[in-house]
């Protein structure tokens, strides 16, 4: 959906009732298609590696659209809960400053790997640099072999390790080239396609390597030798197939990458963010530390932090307590007058539908330092399900959640 018909499509929502019975009137809520259902339709570099959970960067889009359009920038965007990146990628995409923050080492280095891009010629040379013996079997290990060789070919696993070495090696992420080259091998370790390392396997989270060697049964498959080069070659080429803007690269150099507790982000200064776009995790409706342990494996960051670390609470509650102490802490990072967006969903809570940002909008107002937080308005995205959606069984509007429920705080 062209960006020049958001303006319109607000104008032309439609204005749910009963939402506005449930928010006492005082909340504006709208309901509509805000952004394309279509896939990839930003810029390719959004899609150098999937992350389950993660929102479209058409969401952020939106909303820098919508609340900074008119003020000049660069401005400052923060996203307490990162993920894969995508709030402060399309920052930089549009002209702004980017202040990622993830509990999650492997979230933070998808998000770390894309601050600066080298051009294409210089990241061909670097990849042709990097030795990749399908014979040398020097870096394997017993405990690599029984976790791995269920997706992958020796020799395939043999040239993995070799590039992990090499990635590894650089260890205050100073070589950018390598650093991508690092990011686009991630995305492709394990797939259902020949473009993948692995014999056929989910794409998107790591599955076990005893549900692996399960599936390569009733497939009646086994692992072939896959080059790695240039699958990765041809990744990073469908990345940067577009130009990126003149400045990108210059203003993600002012990033800043953080890896604290949402609730005490100690390394960012109060009163400097314009504006935030966030989805904070479902209660426990998703599993970060277990579907990403190949990733966190290929990256070193195994033993870095615990399942604990990345695991929320499943009780309501309790979650609403936690994002409580979010809130205030998005208030002291806010300029006054500045907005939070904090996307949400549907979930069912003890056999019944409890949707979020209802739940965040009975919370306020909130007192915060400098000020406090009121709900401005609420946006609930609602659109057919595409392909990646189809993966996880989820069907159109009827479980799983359907919806991008967007609740706007503002700090006054």
């Amino acid at each position: 959906m062209a960006l020049a018909r958001s303006s319109e499509l607000i104008k032309n929502v439609i204005y749910k009732a009963e939402q506005q019975d449930a928010y006492s009137g005082r909340v504006p809520v709208y309901t509509g298609e805000f952004w394309t259902a279509r896939q990839r339709q930003m810029h390719p570099l959004h899609y150098s590696v999937s992350y389950r959970a993660s929102f479209k960067p058409e969401l952020p889009d939106f909303f820098i659209q919508r609340l900074l359009s008119n003020i000049n920038g660069p401005l400052v965007m923060l996203d307490p809960f990162g993920g894969r990146g995508t709030t402060i990628l399309q920052a930089n995409l549009r002209g702004h400053i980017g202040y990622y923050n993830d509990r999650n080492p492997v979230s933070g280095f998808l998000a770390r790997a894309r601050q600066h891009i080298p051009d294409l010629k210089q990241i061909e040379e670097r990849l042709q640099q990097i030795k990749l013996d399908p014979t040398d079997d020097s870096l394997r290990t017993v405990a690599d072999d029984e976790r791995l060789l269920p997706f992958f070919h020796p020799g395939t696993l043999n040239e993995i390790l070799q590039l992990r070495r090499e990635l590894l090696q650089d260890k205050n992420r100073k070589d950018a080239a390598l650093q991508y080259i690092g990011l686009a091998a991630l995305s492709r370790l394990h797939g259902h396609s020949g473009g993948f390392f692995s014999v056929y396997s989910f794409p998107q989270i790591s599955i076990l390597p005893a549900r692996q060697a399960l599936s390569n049964q009733k497939r009646n498959q086994q692992p072939e030798y896959r080059p790695i080069r240039p699958r990765i070659w041809k990744k990073i080429c469908a990345d940067l197939s577009k130009p990126l803007p003149a400045r990108y690269n210059s203003l993600a150099a002012q990033n800043a990458y953080w890896q604290d507790d949402a609730r005490h982000l100690k390394q960012c200064p109060a009163g400097v963010v314009d504006l935030i776009v966030t989805s904070p995790p479902f209660l426990d409706k998703v599993n970060y530390y277990d579907d990403n342990w190949m990733r966190s494996w290929f990256l070193g960051r195994e033993g870095q932090i615990s399942k604990q670390d990345l695991t929320m609470t499943p009780h309501l509650d309790e979650w609403l307590r936690f994002m409580q102490s979010v809130m205030q802490e998005m208030g002291r990072v806010l300029k006054p007058g500045a907005c939070a967006v904090i996307e949400v969903g549907e979930v069912v809570y003890r056999n019944s539908v409890i949707h979020l940002e209802k739940e965040l909008a009975g919370m306020l107002p909130l007192k915060v330092t400098g000020g406090h937080l009121e709900a401005s308005e609420i946006f609930i995205h609602t659109q057919e399900f595409t392909k990646l959606a189809n993966c996880w069984d989820v069907s159109n509007n009827s479980k799983g959640t359907n919806t991008n429920r967007c609740l706007v705080i503002r700090k006054l």
